[in-house]
């Protein structure tokens, strides 16, 4: 397949973090026929195998989960009070579409409400609502008929505006951090399999879940599988209308973004410098992301057990944590080559 194809399979299944069944299940799906073991762990990585007896052991990691709200209250009236699960800024919330998930397979829609002028005489228009003032309401008529639907305290959801391609080259999807990511793993895997290309190393591709909430399931996944050499391939921040070029972590269209130091790593010089020979080498346009901003799954891999060599590669994209999020095709084809390449010179790290 190719990454547009992929992003069009990984996009829409739900994954809010720690219940991340439904896209575990679709990604299972995509590499079992390709990888040479895949397994489960307790937590809910999902690992896929090339070469998985040989040592040393290069680790790449993708998470699945997305950022989500979660049930906290449900009224007599039938409307619902939630929670954010992950870095959602609550403005997005107001006239939404939000697809709540009472359990894996099981979809109930819901919008989330606003008081109209009408009615507020303009009031607080310029104010966005507190958590505890936002509201879903799902067409239901009271707590028993919520019950009914399976909704409960816990149940999560997604705010949703569909995914599909975007104007001259681009892509929308809610979760592009990190089903971006997720789309490049498989997409390796494809051209491994397909090319039957021996490794020097044992690879893993891990699928990891709970990021958003904290790196958990690539922090247990990394302390069990012992990597020698670790790189999380993700989305991070693209340019936004009136932000500064200094406050600009990378731009869309210069290609797959190295990071060099976020809010969780500092990168090794030794892994900055491969990942952009590998470019250099393939031609492939690349930037730098620019430090300080964000932090991704190698926070947790490069201080497991006694430290791993990490890296961070990512296409850039808009509006990240929003249903709007947008990347452009080009640059996560470039990812992909990327990593691909530099596949072919991590050997010299190990």
């Amino acid at each position: 397949m190719s990454l547009l194809e992929l992003l069009d399979t990984l996009c829409p299944p739900l994954g809010p973090p720690g219940r991340e069944d439904d896209i575990r299940l679709v990604v299972r799906e995509l590499v079992e026929p390709l990888a040479q073991r895949v397994e489960t762990d307790r937590l809910g990585n999902l690992r896929a195998w090339w070469g998985p007896d040989k040592r040393p052991l290069v680790m790449l990691d993708a998470h699945m989960d997305e950022v989500a709200v979660i049930v906290q209250h449900i009224d007599e009236q039938g409307f619902i009070r939630v929670a954010p699960l992950g870095g959602l800024d609550r403005r997005l919330l107001p006239g939404s579409k939000v697809i709540l998930q009472p359990r894996p397979g099981q979809r109930v829609d819901a919008v989330c409400g606003l008081l109209p002028p009408h009615v507020s005489g303009g009031k607080d228009q310029d104010k966005t609502p507190a958590w505890e003032q936002i509201f879903l309401d799902a067409g239901l008529n009271s707590a028993a008929e919520a019950a009914e639907a399976g909704l409960e305290i816990g149940t999560c959801g997604v705010l949703e505006l569909g995914n599909g391609p975007l104007g001259q080259g681009f892509y929308h999807a809610r979760n592009l951090d990190n089903r971006a990511g997720c789309a490049v793993l498989v997409w390796l895997l494809e051209r491994l399999a397909a090319e039957k290309r021996e490794l020097p190393f044992g690879l893993v591709m891990n699928f990891s879940v709970a990021e958003e909430v904290g790196l958990r399931g690539a922090a247990t996944a990394a302390f069990d599988l012992a990597p020698d050499l670790a790189l999380a391939v993700e989305s991070t921040v693209g340019e936004t209308p009136g932000v500064e070029a200094a406050r600009t972590p990378t731009r869309l269209g210069q290609g797959p973004a190295i990071t060099v130091a976020d809010g969780r790593i500092v990168v090794p010089l030794a892994m900055v410098d491969s990942l952009e020979a590998a470019a250099r080498e393939t031609g492939i346009a690349a930037q730098r992301k620019r430090p300080p901003f964000g932090g991704t799954n190698a926070g947790a891999i490069h201080m497991s057990r006694g430290g791993v060599l990490t890296g961070v590669v990512s296409v850039p994209t808009r509006y990240i944590h929003s249903p709007a999020s947008v990347l452009k095709l080009s640059d996560l084809d470039g990812l992909g080559e990327l990593v691909w390449a530099w596949l072919g010179r991590a050997e010299a790290l190990l």
